[in-house]
């Protein structure tokens, strides 16, 4: 059974914070940021962390501190990685199917703009003649762990086809563009150097035929073995596949001092993530155990929209006999369960589980549904002597209401 980080300091924080609590371990992120370094090592390198990932204002600090950049995909994030540190020298912008007033904003902001379509690429160059820009091509492929997060190939919305370089030079060579990167981003949840290695080649050859690019964007989707019969990305096979061609190919490329570029955000933030939530309900109907707990859906809705696993840990009986249970939430919908025919230890009313591998995608796609309050979120810094710091509180039922109707111009009765 996979085990949680820290599962004493965990249990601590569900007896300080309470339930349901989002817990982020700054030692796991820093070690994943480390295997990864140290895996592309001998490359120029830049990481940008993909902040839709998580938001949290603490983890984009780590990162910061790091030295890793931004990829951020809306105004909000863009506001907020800039108000968090990060220069704008070290933020791309990728909002998918951009606006005039997105790319004006961001423009103005000084970052440098990741476009997608042909039709924005022309509206950039005629706003801003002569201006740096990056252009993110589908390669063709596509991959990930389920069809929603597959972003390339021939049914994908995102990126300007490949076969379409020549329109790209026309844009580029009519507004007096600077090219100055080639982007790609082909799914999430990879676990395949293999895969990512067809994308990769597709991008090469298409970088063959300019000159003056400043690097080369081959996007995230490096995943992490959320599954018990799942194996972690085989590095040494990443390597080999992967590294060693790309030092080959910018040592030839016309392209002098080209710099490799890496958006990773759920490598980097997966593990390091865990929800807690506390059982206030057993029972069994028609041969089944549910197992009701004051989470749900809401807060983490991968297992609804993806058949998403997470593994489940009682952090309150870890040494009990496996038990099989259905865990659900407490959201008034058939699809809130965080596991079903799941063997878990023994679970009692009361006890703390611990979801595992939620910290991405977990808060960044939280909400009030059900007018439900976010779980509160805690951030245990590296060595077990620090105490747990609180990030975010859980609102009330009264301060949700308030909120909920302080925001909408019906709120006040008549």
């Amino acid at each position: 059974m996979k085990q949680p980080f820290e599962p004493e300091r965990l249990l601590h924080v569900a007896r300080t914070f309470g339930t349901p609590t989002y817990v982020y371990s700054e030692a796991v992120v820093r070690r994943q940021i480390d295997r990864l370094r140290t895996h592309l090592a001998g490359l120029p390198l830049r990481l940008l962390y993909a902040m839709k990932a998580n938001a949290s204002p603490a983890l984009l600090r780590l990162m910061r501190d790091e030295g890793l950049g931004i990829d951020a995909v809306s105004p909000g994030e863009l506001e907020v990685a800039l108000r968090t540190g990060f220069p704008p020298d070290r933020i791309l912008f990728s909002a998918n199917n951009m606006t005039d007033e997105e790319m004006h904003l961001a423009h103005g902001k000084g970052v440098l703009l990741n476009i997608g379509e042909l039709s924005r690429l022309e509206r950039y160059g005629r706003a801003y003649p002569g201006a740096e820009v990056c252009v993110r091509l589908n390669p063709q492929v596509g991959a990930g762990h389920h069809e929603h997060v597959i972003t390339a190939g021939e049914r994908s919305k995102f990126g300007i086809p490949v076969a379409r370089l020549d329109e790209v030079r026309a844009v580029v060579a009519r507004h007096g563009l600077r090219l100055v990167g080639l982007h790609q981003h082909i799914g999430s949840g990879i676990l395949s150097a293999e895969v990512l290695w067809q994308a990769v080649r597709v991008l090469l050859d298409a970088a063959r035929s300019f000159s003056g690019l400043r690097f080369l964007n081959f996007g995230g989707g490096l995943g992490i073995p959320y599954r018990p019969d799942e194996a972690p990305l085989d590095f040494d096979r990443f390597q080999q596949l992967i590294v060693d061609p790309l030092r080959a190919y910018l040592a030839e490329h016309p392209s002098k001092g080209m710099a490799c570029w890496f958006e990773p955000g759920r490598f980097l933030v997966a593990e390091a993530g865990v929800l807690l939530m506390r059982v206030n309900t057993l029972k069994e109907a028609n041969g089944r155990w549910f197992a009701g707990t004051d989470s749900g859906m809401s807060h983490l809705v991968r297992p609804a929209i993806y058949g998403a696993y997470h593994a489940l840990f009682n952090l309150s009986n870890p040494a009990g006999p496996l038990r099989t249970y259905d865990v659900v939430g407490n959201i008034c919908e058939s699809a809130d369960h965080f596991a079903r025919d799941r063997e878990v230890q023994e679970i009692r009313e009361g006890d703390v589980l611990a979801v595992l591998d939620a910290g991405a995608y977990g808060m960044s796609m939280a909400s009030h549904y059900n007018l439900r309050a976010l779980p509160a979120e805690v951030f245990l810094p590296a060595g077990p002597e620090a105490p747990p710091v609180l990030l975010r509180r859980r609102r009330t039922p009264q301060e949700v209401a308030e909120a909920w109707l302080a925001e909408t111009t019906a709120g006040t009765a008549p």
